[in-house]
């Protein structure tokens, strides 16, 4: 089921969202996290729920495509739902709006790597991370950092998936303790081989920390255009 799985990763379409500047995307996804939870009135979530439907719909992503990037934090939201049915019954109905929440801030995190190449993902982190140079912090050892973090998070849930087909195999109970303790320090070995043959990759590409990203992002009429509407849903919003 997990195989394919696609969370993290660019799908190239001719849409409005792709052809934003990857530094507006991140900060919008900061400014929409913050908004998803700070939202108080019921009116104020359903506007900014439609807003983000009308996300999906302007990155041209398919129906299937959402449901299968989301599968993997079905579990997390049945349980926390389950949370709420067993020890909070009274607040369920605000249990539910919180998970819509979380469910909020997971497609919004999706639509920016969707829509984002890599490339642009870590130029335009090194970009926004240059004030931290003050802190003797180099912006490009983050770029790195996260741009990796966040293509290995699909990794992980394949090889999760690989190994836990593989045990089953071997008639591996998992709902044996010591069956999911094997499980998990097999796929964190996993993880972390997979870790040093990529810093190994590093230091053999003779990787410089010091060297800056030539790459030059620029604002078109759709980024100008997308911080009024911005403006204006958030005015609505509150």
């Amino acid at each position: 089921m997990l195989r394919r799985f696609t969370f993290g990763q660019y799908k190239d379409r001719n849409s409005v969202i792709h052809s934003l500047d990857a530094r507006i995307k991140m900060i919008y996804v900061i400014v929409f996290g913050i908004l998803s939870f700070a939202i108080k009135s019921k009116s104020g979530i359903l506007i900014f729920s439609l807003f983000v439907l009308s996300l999906i719909v302007l990155s041209k992503m398919s129906l299937s495509e959402l449901i299968r990037n989301l599968m993997p934090f079905y579990f997390i939201f049945v349980f926390l739902l389950l949370m709420y049915i067993l020890f909070s019954r009274n607040q369920l109905v605000l249990g539910v709006i919180y998970i819509w929440r979380f469910l909020m801030l997971i497609i919004i995190s999706l639509l920016l790597t969707y829509t984002t190449t890599i490339q642009n993902l870590i130029v335009a982190i090194e970009k926004l991370s240059k004030p931290l140079k003050i802190f003797s912090i180099k912006p490009r050892n983050i770029a790195v950092m996260v741009s990796v973090a966040v293509r290995f998070v699909p990794v992980m849930f394949i090889r999760f998936d690989k190994t836990r087909e593989s045990m089953l195999a071997r008639l591996a109970d998992l709902r044996k303790i010591k069956h999911i303790k094997l499980l998990v320090m097999v796929v964190l070995e996993k993880m972390f081989g997979s870790a040093s043959n990529l810093s190994d990759a590093l230091q053999s590409r003779l990787y410089n920390e010091n060297l800056a990203n030539k790459k030059i992002l620029r604002f078109n009429k759709y980024d100008y255009l997308s911080i009024v509407f911005i403006l204006i849903l958030i005015v609505i919003i509150y």
